[in-house]
């Protein structure tokens, strides 16, 4: 035999030790080294396969050295054979994308739920990618509840039922999680529920506020404080004590698992200043406050922090009063008598005119004074009335020849008209 016949062979040989490829097939293959931008895999072939980073993996944000390492073995799709440098040009990405198109297509049809990141946020709702895989999730199948704002969803991972799938000229793929958030909730109504205790603290995140008390999500749901929970002192606005996002330790007041409603509060019950208040305002003792505020109905006057007592309309004067703000200001510092308390309800009711009427009686009238008086003033008119009839006894008798009054005696002798008066 001669040495190009046994050389010929050789190389036949060799050659037929190497596996045949040809485009659009799928080969195992076995990873040779890693870098940050490509992949290089043994496929027993005579050039080693190429995948470059758009070709292995959807997210260019991942390093590929943390997804491979040399001896690992994968699926490469042969996208080329001969990329004019001898190259052999492979995707992993298109053998997972049809790995995973069955995956789809099977959870289309049972219902099992599907890892997917949302990726963006689109005209009517979410694209996420699910197992290599663009879907669309339409707003009303992002949640259980309505979203007005859906960006806070995105980067996020979620599980995801496959509502549509479509393989055609063009793969369409709609997913939701309506149902699934809705069993996520539910387990968590039951885990949260399961360890409330009356009683105990509880911490939470401050996630809506409205205009009767805030909302803490106590980890997948919510308990309410109301704006009278706030704070023993009384508290206008919700804004004035939280925020949205402020973090919050809470006493568990009450809880109803069938409405799935937590009541919380802040007022902590050593700083209770209704705590002994009965020693601190006995009923019938006068004290002083300040009106703070008006109703139709009466005056709010503030004692201490946290205790506010009701001066009502009727009690304001002595005397009938249209409208508080008639008799008070906002500021005024007066004195009121505690009329009753009521603790259950935490109400104290006051009078500023039982206070006024001990603080400034009117002046006492001697009753003895007056009957000495009437008695004095009715000897008087009996003497006055005894001295007149004296002077009207005592007058002399005119008689009946003298002349009245007015008319003159007529002489009867003639006028001398020469007489003379004589002056001494």
């Amino acid at each position: 035999m001669s040495e190009h016949t046994s050389t010929q062979s050789f190389q036949e040989m060799l050659d037929e030790s190497f596996v045949t490829l040809r485009s659009g097939e799928i080969v195992k293959s076995t990873v040779v080294s890693v870098s940050s931008n490509e992949v290089i895999v043994d496929l027993g072939y005579k050039s080693d396969g190429i995948i470059t980073r758009s070709d292995f993996i959807d997210d260019a944000s991942v390093d590929l050295t943390t997804l491979v390492k040399a001896g690992d073995e994968i699926n490469v799709w042969v996208l080329r054979v001969n990329d004019g440098d001898g190259n052999v040009v492979c995707s992993k990405r298109k053998v997972d994308s049809q790995a995973n198109l069955k995956n789809l297509e099977a959870a289309a049809a049972d219902g099992t739920p599907l890892r997917g990141k949302v990726i963006d946020i689109v005209k009517g709702g979410l694209t996420v990618n699910i197992q290599g895989c663009r879907a669309f999730v339409p707003a009303s199948q992002v949640s259980n509840r309505f979203i007005k704002e859906l960006d806070e969803f995105k980067g996020k991972e979620f599980d995801f039922q496959i509502l549509e799938f479509e393989q055609g000229r063009r793969l369409r793929v709609i997913a939701g999680r309506r149902d699934l958030a809705a069993k996520e909730a539910q387990d968590r109504h039951n885990e949260v529920f399961g360890k409330l205790v009356i009683g105990q603290y509880i911490e939470g995140t401050v996630s809506r506020i409205v205009e009767f008390g805030a909302f803490v999500d106590l980890g997948g749901v919510d308990g309410l404080i109301h704006v009278t929970e706030l704070s023993w002192n009384r508290v206008r606005k919700v804004t004035d004590v939280l925020k949205i996002g402020d973090k919050v330790k809470a006493i568990i007041k009450d809880f109803d698992p069938a409405k799935g409603k937590i009541s919380l509060s802040l007022k902590d019950e050593k700083d209770n200043p209704w705590a002994g208040i009965l020693e601190k305002y006995p009923v019938d003792s006068i004290v002083e406050g300040t009106v703070v505020r008006f109703a139709q109905f009466g005056a709010f006057v503030h004692l201490e922090d946290g205790v506010d007592g009701l001066v009502h309309i009727s009690q304001i004067a002595d005397k009938r009063v249209e409208k508080p703000a008639d008799e008070l200001n906002i500021g005024d510092v007066i004195s009121v008598k505690i009329v009753s308390i009521d603790l259950d309800n935490q109400k104290i009711s006051l009078s500023k005119r039982a206070a006024d009427a001990i603080l400034n009686p009117p002046p006492v009238v001697d009753e003895n004074f007056e009957e000495e008086v009437l008695v004095n003033v009715e000897e008087f008119i009996a003497n006055e009335a005894s001295d007149v009839e004296e002077v009207i006894a005592e007058e002399p008798v005119v008689e009946e020849n003298v002349v009245e009054m007015g008319e003159a005696p007529v002489s009867e002798e003639p006028l001398d008209t020469d007489a003379t008066i004589e002056i001494e």
